[in-house]
């Protein structure tokens, strides 16, 4: 992930560590939990027909979503599609939860679970609580801390279709023994979340714009092909496969967003379609044809990319191109300058920055002075 307020991720950063991560990946702090406290409200069923979202529901109840708590259900990926066994996620009703952190809290991967399956061993998909999980048989329950606060009088699920509850208890209506309760971060970070590698700090959000990825593809394709290898005991062992790519086409756009100002690009050198720019102010004029030709020369044999631009056009117009579009270094050839033994030297990152942003620099000085400030660029 490369920063740039463009980007069309959000990235969390913790602004004393350095970490960062996308909201799918983005680890959260340790934040404080527990079940104990008394029970504050009675438990009451409301009927809630025709409400799909939670703010309708929150609203209806007159609660607020944070003060609700959200079970989805998920069933673990089994060689044995006829083998079901149920994970139930639990967070606060405000908070979205992380597959891919579910699927590292149980060690095994997880898909939603399918409605009609569901609803045949008894749980009513959109209205489930955490209370249900006391009748699924090889489950697994597991909530984010911040839903794990027993001093509150919850919002929930009724396990019935069309109606919640409210002043619902993790010790009064849980229905069984809060300790085979997992309290495990399962929810997507989101800013002012505790920073995961500086106590005290807390998460920002940025913009970011993804270059790279990892896949893990596992087994999928290894088994389809059947590669494998002998192991140390001389048996066949199923390769597991992974694999990356680099978006070369975002990666440069991403280096624009990063790198430009109100002129134009900066290239960095390393990615530059060109390293320097050589400007002729009169391209008709055999001497400056002639020292554009040996500079450009030196610098090639050096390994560095020129581009000469020799078009018959003014000096303004030739100028403005070369800051837009960027090349790290620019040598403009004038009689002033070769008079004077040398050639005008200016950086791109320069531009703007008033007179002093350009030099003369001696002719046999010229090479080196590209290459050192190459280095850097």
């Amino acid at each position: 992930m490369v920063h740039a307020e463009s980007g069309e991720d959000k990235v969390l950063v913790c602004p004393v560590s350095g970490y960062a991560a996308n909201v799918e990946k983005a680890e959260i702090g340790e934040r404080a939990w527990s079940f104990e406290g008394g029970a504050s409200q009675e438990l009451n069923k409301h009927h809630t027909p025709g409400m799909p979202g939670i703010e309708l529901v929150a609203e209806h109840l007159g609660v607020t979503a944070a003060g609700m708590l959200k079970t989805i259900v998920f069933e673990r990926v089994l060689k044995d599609p006829d083998k079901t066994k149920y994970v139930l996620a639990v967070v606060r009703g405000d908070h979205d939860v992380n597959e891919a952190k579910v699927r590292d809290a149980v060690g095994s991967g997880v898909k939603l679970a399918d409605e009609a399956k569901a609803k045949a061993d008894g749980l009513a998909i959109g209205y489930v609580s955490p209370s249900a999980f006391a009748k699924l048989t090889g489950a697994t329950i597991v909530v984010d801390p911040d839903a794990a606060q027993g001093s509150t009088a919850w919002a929930t699920g009724a396990d019935e279709i069309d109606h919640h509850v409210t002043g619902w208890h993790w010790g009064r209506d849980l229905g069984f023994e809060t300790d085979k309760l997992k309290v495990v971060d399962i929810r997507n970070a989101e800013e002012g979340d505790p920073s995961p590698r500086a106590e005290g700090a807390k998460l920002e959000t940025q913009r970011g714009i993804e270059v790279g990825h990892i896949f893990k593809l596992g087994t999928k394709y290894s088994d389809a092909m059947g590669f494998s290898v002998l192991a140390e005991d001389q048996k066949p062992r199923t390769v597991t496969m992974g694999c990356y790519g680099i978006g070369v086409s975002r990666t440069m756009a991403a280096c624009v967003e990063m790198s430009h100002d109100d002129n134009g690009i900066i290239w960095p050198a390393a990615v530059a379609p060109y390293h320097v720019q050589i400007i002729l102010m009169k391209p008709e004029d055999e001497k400056q044809q002639s020292v554009a030709s040996g500079l450009a020369g030196q610098l090639s044999a050096m390994g560095v990319d020129v581009l000469i631009d020799d078009r018959k056009e003014r000096p303004g117009p030739k100028f403005k191109d070369a800051d837009l579009v960027g090349i790290p270094v620019r040598l403009t050839l004038g009689d002033k300058a070769l008079d004077a033994g040398g050639v005008e030297f200016k950086l791109r990152k320069d531009a703007g920055k008033g007179p002093k942003q350009s030099e003369v620099v001696p002719m046999a000085e010229v090479v080196q002075r590209c290459i050192n400030a190459l280095e850097h660029a």
